[in-house]
């Protein structure tokens, strides 16, 4: 059986450092909380928010670039997917470029 929060857990815990890893020059404040993330991009105040969402086993992204959006993990793959089968770090990796990460 799916343990969500573990899997959820280590996944937001592994962005949370990944982001941090990659961001040099500082331009990201990140905050990781009890299953949740926060990115508030300093120049433009900004903020993406990614969450567990325990009821409905997904996490929850929102993002000031392509808006709200839902990821669930696929045990096939073993990756956080939403219904157009992008991957929820790739995305996210793919919009902070934007702000030159």
């Amino acid at each position: 059986m799916l343990n969500f929060y573990k899997i959820s857990e280590d996944f937001l815990i592994q962005l949370t450092e990944n982001i941090e890893k990659q961001d040099a020059n500082s331009i990201f404040d990140v905050e990781y909380s009890d299953g949740i993330l926060s990115i508030l991009i300093d120049k433009t105040k900004q903020e993406y928010v990614i969450n567990r969402h325990n009821a409905n086993q997904k996490i929850w992204y929102s993002s000031p670039i392509s808006g709200a959006d839902y990821f669930a993990f696929n045990t096939e793959t073993a990756k956080w997917l939403n219904l157009k089968n992008e991957e929820l770090d790739k995305k996210l990796f793919s919009e902070l470029k934007t702000f030159k990460l």
